[in-house]
């Protein structure tokens, strides 16, 4: 489960359709992230619609292929490494993006709820604030918060409250983590707002 969700998460959609459709590699331009963001200012709208499609559609594909092969601990398993594999891509020399929108797939696929719920706020922020960043990272911290709850509301038994949501920490971490330039940005009050000329 582990190494075909990892293999799922390498298939990079903005380093591919950047490729395919350009002719150039997205993380020599922009910001050099391979992500939702840097995709819309190198490439527009249209073309950046297909790698929000992929992204999220692979982080979901690996999940449903975790719960299939093993339940619920191989839907959080595929989950970390789907992660990992769009941020650590095989395929693009280890090199990806910040794993937000693959993120957002497999949440959608193991708690729809929360992610629907998370989703707003996301929509929410970006609407007041315009920074795509930020929205991820408040995103990501609540979304460990957002599965302990819906679990306990549930009804869920100890060990699947504590297993899920011990997964769910990891995965906002690693996403965390790899926004700690953009934090620092945020800190500086430089950080990019969505639509803002350069």
């Amino acid at each position: 489960i582990a190494v075909c969700a990892y293999l799922f998460g390498s298939l990079s959609f903005a380093i591919i359709v950047s490729k395919v459709t350009l002719g150039k590699d997205i993380r020599n331009y922009g910001s050099g992230n391979a992500g939702l963001t840097n995709a819309y200012r190198t490439m527009g709208a249209k073309k950046t619609l297909f790698v929000l499609l992929g992204d999220i559609a692979k982080g979901a594909a690996a999940v449903s292929v975790g719960w299939a092969l093993g339940g619920p601990v191989g839907k959080l398993t595929a989950g970390i490494f789907v992660i990992l594999g769009h941020m650590f891509p095989l395929y693009f020399g280890f090199k990806g993006g910040k794993g937000v929108l693959v993120g957002a797939g497999a949440a959608l696929a193991t708690e729809p709820l929360v992610c629907a719920v998370l989703l707003g706020i996301f929509l929410i922020e970006v609407a007041v604030t315009r920074i795509v960043s930020l929205g991820s990272i408040i995103i990501a911290a609540l979304y460990p918060v957002g599965t302990l709850i819906n679990l306990i509301a549930r009804g869920a038994n100890a060990a699947t409250i504590v297993f899920s949501t011990v997964c769910c920490v990891i995965m906002a971490a690693m996403v965390i983590w790899l926004h700690r330039s953009n934090i620092e940005r945020l800190k500086n009050g430089t950080e990019y707002r969505f639509g803002q000329k350069k």
